[in-house]
């Protein structure tokens, strides 16, 4: 009984994945990660004609691309998926000495909703056990971008807890079943029938329950249920925009980062409020990430083609320091540059340069500025 309840809860959350224009699409055919990497594989090639010329992958080239996703932990998988320029790719030596080395593109950050983007979804994966007294495993639900399967969800029916849903997967974790294809999730989402959570991916002893963090709407009132989660979080484009856009790099703790739901609302709304030109603040607690949420403002802004710089200002020399310290953590394995200002002369100096980056600066040194050229002192190079 229990189990037909689970499988039930799992085709209803398929059901609602797939419904609508331009929505994950079910692929009932992948069952297995041979599956997986077959249609990875195929997903390449159709990305890349032009550069692969007329020449599909040999079976030792495609296995040089799956050497290069086999990756140690989720956090060397997010720097990969970074990319250059937002722009995920791997590396191949032809075959044939002829045609060298190319450079294949898997995942763009900014095609979201289109572009080379697709969208899958698959049930059910069988996972072979790594040792020999181990179990093989099934996979409830994955969320494929362009074949990787990028958000991983686990579910539980009414007769047991979303947090057996998250042992499941430390389990899985411990295990080593998070590997090839799978060594690339960025998101776990655990859910029952009346609670969802999700959480960002770490080794099993690093993921730790106190971070699964549930949703809240852009009203701060709580998401629950895995069909309003669902909706508000998995569908098309908001998916895409999780694994990617709202997702933080530390380089420091070398670590994943989900961003978490009142940071993304206050992001959404901060870009909204620049095709208006309007003001606004954001107002965060103690201990809610407010640098943390700066960053990703100030990184998203960035994205705005009319946008040549944005200026994080800071009101003490110290907070100066920390606030630059974590921003270049952040950014090391970002699209952007950051910027620190030791003098007023360096930060005049880079308000007239013409390159796009994130200023980090004080209150004083800006103010400072803006008395100059107000007395127009401050016209001479």
């Amino acid at each position: 009984m229990g189990a037909t309840l689970e499988s039930t809860f799992e085709k209803r959350l398929i059901e609602q994945l797939t419904r609508g224009i331009s929505q994950w699409t079910y692929r009932q055919d992948l069952k297995t990660e041979e599956d997986l990497w077959r249609n990875f594989r195929q997903k390449i090639e159709q990305n890349n004609v032009a550069v692969l010329d007329g020449h599909p992958l040999t079976e030792q080239e495609f296995r040089q691309i799956q050497n290069q996703l086999q990756f140690g932990t989720f956090y060397d998988a997010a720097k990969w998926l970074a990319g250059e320029n937002g722009v995920a790719k791997v590396q191949v030596q032809r075959e044939d000495a002829t045609l060298g080395t190319v450079r294949l593109e898997v995942v763009r950050r900014e095609d979201v909703a289109g572009g080379t983007s697709s969208y899958e979804v698959v049930n059910q994966i069988e996972m072979p056990k790594v040792f020999a007294d181990y179990q093989n495993r099934r996979f409830d639900v994955s969320l494929l971008i362009n074949g990787l399967p990028l958000i991983h969800i686990e579910l539980k029916n009414a007769d047991h807890s979303y947090m057996d849903a998250f042992r499941q997967i430390k389990k899985y974790l411990s295990d080593g079943m998070f590997n090839g294809i799978y060594s690339v999730v960025q998101m776990f989402v655990v859910s029952d029938p009346y609670h969802t959570r999700y959480i960002a991916p770490a080794s099993g002893t690093k993921m730790n329950e106190r971070f699964l963090t549930n949703w809240v709407d852009e009203h701060n009132q709580p998401v629950e249920t895995l069909t309003d989660f669902t909706d508000q979080v998995l569908s098309i484009p908001q998916a895409h925009k999780m694994v990617t856009q709202y997702t933080v790099i530390d380089s420091i703790r070398k670590s994943l980062i989900l961003l978490r739901p009142y940071q993304i609302h206050a992001i959404e709304r901060v870009r909204e409020a620049t095709k208006h030109q309007v003001s606004g603040y954001v107002w965060h607690t103690t201990g809610s990430g407010k640098t943390l949420t700066a960053y990703k403002v100030a990184r998203n802004l960035l994205q705005i083609p009319s946008i040549d710089k944005t200026i994080f200002i800071v009101d003490r020399v110290d907070l100066d320091q920390q606030t630059t310290s974590s921003f270049m953590a952040y950014a090391e394995n970002d699209t952007i540059d950051i910027d620190e200002t030791e003098h007023v002369r360096d930060l005049i100096k880079k308000l007239k340069s013409t390159d796009r980056t994130v200023i980090v600066t004080t209150i004083q040194k800006l103010n400072f500025v803006m008395r100059r050229f107000a007395d127009k002192q401050g016209t001479r190079d």
